[in-house]
């Protein structure tokens, strides 16, 4: 799937306030890490598994039962 800069704008303008610093960090990161742009995109079709563990993830994501990166950071440097 193909997502133009447009379209990448477009979903940045319907994020919540809330999360736009996770946003902006998770591109800032992007951004500054051009050691894997050798890696290729992945264009492969996603299966089954694939989609139901995005949906999986998606609903616990709503439930509220995600773990901040700032907390996962914090316990990688201890």
């Amino acid at each position: 799937m193909a997502v133009s800069k447009k379209d990448l704008t477009n979903l940045i303008h319907q994020l919540p306030d809330k999360d736009i610093p996770l946003v902006a960090d998770f591109l800032k990161r992007l951004i500054s890490n051009p050691q894997d742009a050798h890696i290729p995109y992945d264009d492969e079709e996603l299966s089954e598994n694939d989609l139901k563990a995005i949906e999986q993830a998606e609903l616990e994501f709503k439930q509220g039962k995600t773990i901040r990166l700032k907390d996962i950071e914090h316990e990688l440097r201890n």
